[in-house]
């Protein structure tokens, strides 16, 4: 049996732009649960749909925000195992395309400030909610990591850099500060 409206914290669909992906989100209501007890289904191959099968919800506005917070996490857990599918992926494509070295590990985490990161050591760590994005922000971030590899700092020789491994760089780095805003949904933030 399908459940009402969700809750205000579980989206209806769930869009990753950067795979091309739209998934619907249906909320079915299973008796058989014990009380509490939120899953997430995948319907893939068959369908691009999302099953948030759970227990019934009680009354009133705790239940609601219980249920709320669970299909948050069921779903961030989703899109952080999309990330880490898909980023690592494109990350390798871009640097073989460009000639830069494969980074030795890619992190997949959800940092309050950054796209993403590279450390010295050649870890780069990607923010799930680069899912959300664009292709061609997403990649423009990648290439801003693995221009790290020859320029640590953000000087000079690094924009140029930059700039020739992303003649629209400039475009993208103006699109990437109203990101959050324009594709970021407000259910993947607490």
């Amino acid at each position: 049996m399908t459940g009402a409206a969700p809750a205000a914290d579980a989206p209806r669909e769930v869009f990753l732009r950067a795979e091309g992906t739209r998934f619907e989100v249906e909320r079915v209501e299973e008796r058989s649960l014990p009380p509490g007890t939120v899953r997430l289904l995948d319907h893939r191959p068959a369908a691009d749909r999302l099953a948030l099968l759970h227990a019934p919800v009680p009354e009133g506005p705790a239940g609601a925000e219980a249920f709320g917070r669970a299909a948050r996490e069921l779903l961030v857990a989703f899109v952080r195992a999309e990330a880490a599918r898909v980023l690592p992926d494109a990350l390798f494509a871009a640097a073989a395309e460009i000639g830069a070295p494969r980074p030795p590990r890619v992190r997949i985490g959800m940092p309050r400030t950054r796209w993403a990161s590279r450390s010295s050591s050649g870890t780069i760590s990607c923010n799930l909610e680069l899912m959300f994005l664009p292709r061609d922000l997403v990649r423009h971030v990648l290439l801003h990591e693995l221009a790290h590899v020859a320029h640590m700092d953000h000087g000079p020789a690094f924009h140029a850099l930059l700039a020739r491994l992303d003649p629209l760089s400039r475009v993208h780095e103006a699109a990437l500060r109203n990101a959050v805003r324009n594709y970021v949904p407000s259910w993947i933030r607490p």
